[in-house]
């Protein structure tokens, strides 16, 4: 496999963000109290040393902060996982490292201890750095975690497959599904034979239905959880993904990648992705 190819693979989103925010900056604080570079080991024991290193890690939590949680979540659909290759992580990670390094040098400034000669090279070698500290074990993780997951989940299309059609559930014809929105207003009724799958997006969902022998889709503004509740008495459906519920007797193989599990629905172009905490639960519904 070619460079290219290799990074044009798909990779998992943080599913935990929260977490790493937390545990890089208390890691970032931790290295610095150990290693004490930028001159910190000049300054004497004490509070003021205990403070600065806090600075740091605190600098480090705001810029990743920014960085994970606010923009992520202001741009959903350039981050969104469907999308998401090995270089664009690499990518996000080259530039989560440049504004740690660019918030943490203008926090030695702010701090003006004087042992250094501020300029564009000071910046420079503030930067590389903690780029070189930072890209050599998150690259590791990176490219070790791909490989595990993807590894893992060929496996379990693997199995998925070849239990599928021994497990199919029989679908009750005559069982009809009402979906109200939001509103309590608008709202469709259908088989669920004709029911395939929904896919959440913002505050709206995406019901795709057969029709006529062709699938088509109906948006209604609906949280996906509270659509999950109009099946409780359907054991063939199932939440496999934060975005997607889907109706298994529409399922004909699956395939898998680092990111969990791809569906392939009969006589449907759109696959559903399965993520790394559905697939269990899928599996086991299927069974």
């Amino acid at each position: 496999m070619n460079f290219i190819k290799y990074i044009q693979q798909p990779f998992p989103k943080l599913e935990s963000r929260w977490k790493v925010v937390i545990f890089i900056s208390l890691f970032v604080a931790l290295f610095l109290i150990i290693f004490q570079p930028f001159g910190i080991a000049l300054i004497e024991n004490g509070i003021a040393k205990i403070l600065i290193l806090s600075g740091y890690g605190l600098v480090t939590f705001l810029v990743l902060f920014v960085n994970l949680i606010i923009i992520e979540n202001i741009f959903p659909k350039t981050f969104n996982e469907k999308k998401w290759t090995i270089g664009k992580e690499f990518s996000w990670l080259i530039w989560i490292l440049f504004s740690i390094g660019l918030g943490n040098a203008c926090f030695t400034i702010y701090l003006n201890v004087g042992y250094f000669q501020y300029s564009l090279k000071f910046f420079v070698i503030f930067q590389l750095f903690t780029i070189v500290i930072g890209i050599i074990p998150t690259s590791i993780l990176i490219i070790t975690k791909q490989k595990y997951l993807l590894r893992k989940n060929l496996i379990s299309a693997n199995d998925f497959n070849e239990n599928l059609d021994l497990n199919k559930s029989e679908t009750s014809t005559n069982q009809i599904i009402r979906f109200y929105a939001d509103n309590k207003k608008d709202f469709i009724e259908f088989n669920i034979n004709d029911f395939y799958f929904i896919e959440s997006s913002g505050n709206y969902v995406e019901i795709y239905l057969l029709n006529e022998d062709k699938i088509i889709r109906k948006t209604y503004r609906s949280a996906l959880k509270r659509a999950l509740d109009f099946f409780n008495n359907t054991t063939e459906i199932v939440q496999c993904h934060r975005a997607f519920i889907v109706n298994t007797n529409k399922i004909i193989s699956a395939k898998g990648n680092s990111q969990g599990l791809r569906l392939n629905l009969e006589n449907c172009d759109q696959e559903v992705p399965v993520s790394r905490g559905f697939v269990d639960s899928v599996r086991e519904m299927i069974n």
